[in-house]
């Protein structure tokens, strides 16, 4: 399977942050510029490259949209890799189009530096394409990203959730 569908097709990230005066909100951001692919072999996933495009993240506020770049170094790496490193075993159903939860177990490589990372997944095959959604928590210092800071933010976490929503083509 190749990737092709970047209209709603999605990789991003969501993190708890606290405003001055109390309010708290949550930050996501998102990139639809996504490469990869999927090979099956069977019942089992048995490689996945994904690069998705940092330089073209957006947020709910765009206000932050540099600040979160910047924070990523986006202008140096302005790419996130995920690499496959163990085989997904989908199971039977997955070929007559039943819901698989999974686990994706790989290299993450953001701001240049690869950590191993785990990402719950949930995948489907409808007409032809295989939907794949998913997360994993990341804390920014393992990638050597700096948590920004605003005047206006009072708290942001040390860590976030990294999505995606995928559509997989023959």
């Amino acid at each position: 399977f190749n990737f092709e569908d970047a209209t709603s097709s999605f990789v991003g990230f969501r993190i708890d942050e606290e405003f001055v005066g109390g309010v708290d909100t949550v930050a996501v951001g998102r990139t639809p510029t996504i490469s990869g692919t999927l090979t099956i072999e069977g019942d089992t996933v048995t490689a996945t490259e994904l690069t998705a495009t940092l330089d073209d993240l957006t947020t709910n506020d765009s206000r932050r949209d540099r600040a979160a770049r910047r924070a990523m170094n986006t202008g140096e790496f302005p790419d996130a890799t995920f690499s496959l490193t163990s085989p997904i075993e989908l199971g039977p159903g997955a070929a007559s189009g039943d819901a698989i939860e999974a686990e994706a177990t790989g290299d993450l490589t953001i701001n240049g530096v690869t950590q191993p990372a785990t990402f719950s997944l949930t995948a489907q095959l409808v007409n032809n394409v295989v939907v794949v959604t998913g997360s994993t928590t990341v804390t920014f210092a393992d990638f050597g990203v700096e948590t920004p800071t605003a005047p206006i933010v009072a708290a942001l976490d040390d860590f976030g959730i990294i999505e995606m929503q995928l559509f997989f083509t023959r």
